[in-house]
């Protein structure tokens, strides 16, 4: 028998087998160096590689017998005792030479004090402890084999000193000085000077953010739209086949945009695009990272359509303090907390959507605000921007920049068309993610994806039972006017091609066009007879009440600007979270992590917003909290 002792778990600490139903330690020469018989050793445990060896009482001197002193191992012996060596019991080394070894399975790493497993504060599991990273010269390289070790993509930030965006580190100091290729499988594949754990200051503890091994591009605020992975250095589509709605969930979920709403398939994939994700995956749900499900191979040949998820936040919707099922105050599930929504940005389009949702049918009316009291939980000021032709609330873009504070007791209340009575909980209709929106093959839909947000982008149109682009021949202002005033986006800026928000995928609609401007929806316009498009799909439109945002002096760096009734304003540095920088860079495409400070204008200037409070990992900078306009 073997086995490890005093190294905190099966995996790791002394060696000592077990002869004549005595244990007993092992000794080895200490010009033994390449010790091929800690390989045995890990392996014969079931422990994975060996990692870290020593010959010189790693894990303490061991008391009574040395029944072992194996030399030159081959490292394919199936046990230790398989290895040369003297004879049970015999041996020329005491136990000031007793060996230790660590296997693989005896170490972990995670990040902490982060949004998320993919940002944080690095530590490492040695000898049964938690403890942190130390290297004042920690570089991207060794970040790069965290995030990928960890299935977090590639690393965008790497930080020598946690303590200012992490918090300090307490406990043992696990490793210290690190020196990665950046092409290593394990952290502790690279060069470790210092194995510890050490007892000492955390001045030099390090930290990682990754990018994330998914990410979902085309939608709102990057919690919906199409599903990327990340392959090394490179970004990769996802295949409606290899994707479930398990898998769905867990995308929302590593991407803190809460529950998945619906996975579908945007068609058809063009011939030669690519790179595409080979396999898929096996998840049960619960998982906090899609690269920690298991993988299968793909379910066929080639990519038809891409997988799209969205996402929501709200989990669960419901109509409270009324004895019918379809009217009362409008109660939102955000996480684990019921609160009521503010009463202040909700309308009939929101209302319609909600009540069709519960299987209410449409709105009838919206009572003021406080009809139905305020509830006992908070009063979230989320204000919906419904359309009225979403199939679930979620789907709304939602704004709180900007929002003020929801005056106590003014909760929304709806009165919807149809009663629910006797149909079990009144009025409460948790998220049941889709297969596919509810969305009838012959309804019309118009959008703009691949922008900021929902009033800027590229126009598709969802036509017999698919969404897909707008020929941008003989597109136009008038057209584009059409569409911001079908959407409640104000009046057209742009009417942009192609190049500005891609040509996007999915069937080619060619009968666009020929709008007055003065349509109230895009089906209104005269049809145009066309039969080809000679210059494809990629039609856009820039809207005016689309709250824009932008740095005023360079693309990503200068005066942060937010567009709000036609006109630019800055963002006052008072109260403004230091969170607000990475929101405000993700959002411009300029990274993940950004800084804060207060810059002094030359000239007077309009200043539109203060205390705005993203918080560590928002992914819209339109749901941030802030003082009023």
């Amino acid at each position: 028998e073997l086995r490890l002792v005093d190294g905190g778990g099966r995996c790791a600490g002394r060696v000592e087998v077990k002869h004549n139903g005595e244990w007993g330690s092992v000794c080895v020469y200490d010009f033994d160096w390449e010790a091929r018989w800690a390989t045995v050793v890990c392996r014969q445990l079931g422990c994975g590689p060996a990692v870290r060896w020593s010959t010189y009482t790693p894990f303490g001197r061991g008391t009574g017998r040395i029944w072992l002193q194996p030399f030159f191992c081959r490292g394919f012996e199936a046990g230790l005792q398989d290895c040369p060596h003297f004879g049970w019991g015999k041996h020329f080394c005491g136990h000031e030479q007793d060996v230790g070894v660590t296997c693989a399975e005896a170490m972990e790493m995670r990040l902490v004090a982060g949004t998320g497993p993919c940002a944080g504060r690095v530590e490492v599991k040695l000898r049964g402890q938690w403890g942190t990273v130390a290297d004042p010269d920690w570089t991207k390289e060794e970040a790069e084999v965290v995030c990928q070790q960890l299935g977090c993509g590639s690393a965008t930030g790497a930080y020598a000193a946690a303590a200012s965006r992490f918090g300090r580190g307490n406990g043992p100091v696990s490793l210290v000085l690190i020196n990665c290729r950046g092409n290593e499988a394990n952290l502790w594949d690279c060069e470790v000077r210092g194995w510890g754990p050490y007892s000492g200051i955390h001045d030099f503890d390090t930290a990682v953010v990754c990018q994330g091994f998914a990410r979902l591009v085309g939608g709102d605020g990057g919690c919906a739209g199409r599903l990327e992975l990340r392959r090394g250095r490179t970004w990769t589509a996802a295949c409606e086949d290899d994707v479930d709605i398990k898998a769905a969930q867990v995308v929302c979920r590593e991407l803190g945009c809460g529950v998945a709403l619906a996975l579908t398939g945007t068609a058809p994939v063009e011939t030669g695009t690519g790179p595409f994700w080979e396999g898929g995956f096996e998840c049960s749900g619960t998982e906090l990272l899609l690269s920690a499900c298991a993988r299968r191979p793909p379910h066929s040949q080639g990519c038809t359509s891409y997988a799209t998820i969205t996402c929501s936040p709200y989990a669960s919707f419901r109509l409270a303090n009324n004895t019918s099922s379809c009217a009362g105050r409008v109660e939102v599930e955000v996480g684990d907390t019921w609160g009521s929504v503010c009463a202040t940005g909700w309308d009939l389009p929101d209302a319609h959507v909600l009540c069709r949702h519960l299987g209410c049918g449409p709105a009838v009316a919206v009572p003021p605000g406080g009809s139905f009291g305020g509830g006992d939980g908070p009063l979230w000021r989320d204000a919906f921007g419904c359309s009225g032709s979403e199939w679930h609330p979620g789907q709304c873009p939602v704004v709180v920049l900007g929002e003020a504070t929801c005056p106590p007791g003014h909760a929304a209340a709806v009165n919807c068309s149809v009663s629910r009575e006797g149909l079990g909980v009144a009025g409460i209709r948790t998220v049941t993610p889709s297969r596919c929106p509810r969305c009838p093959a012959g309804s019309r839909q118009v959008r703009l994806a691949a922008g900021p947000s929902r009033c800027v982008g590229r126009v598709e149109v969802y036509v017999n039972g698919s969404w897909g682009t707008v020929c941008q021949d003989t597109w136009d202002m008038p057209d584009a006017a059409v569409v911001c005033q079908q959407l409640g986006c104000g009046v057209a800026l742009e009417a942009p091609n192609s190049p500005r928000f891609g040509p996007g995928t999915g069937p080619l609609w060619l009968d666009a066009g020929g709008c007055a401007g003065t349509e109230a929806s895009l089906w209104q316009c005269p049809a145009l007879a066309r039969h080809s498009c000679r210059r494809g799909g990629g039609a856009g439109a820039i809207c005016s009440e689309q709250l824009s945002l932008r740095l005023a002096g360079g693309r990503c760096k200068g005066h942060l600007e937010v567009f709000y009734n036609d006109t630019w304003g800055r963002v006052c540095a008072d109260g403004t979270s230091p969170a607000t920088a990475s929101a405000v860079c993700r959002h411009l495409g300029c990274g993940d992590t950004g800084r804060l400070a207060a810059a002094p204008s030359r000239e007077p200037a309009l200043a539109w917003l203060a205390w705005v409070g993203c918080e560590e990992g928002t992914r819209s900078f339109w749901r941030c909290p802030s003082a009023p306009w």
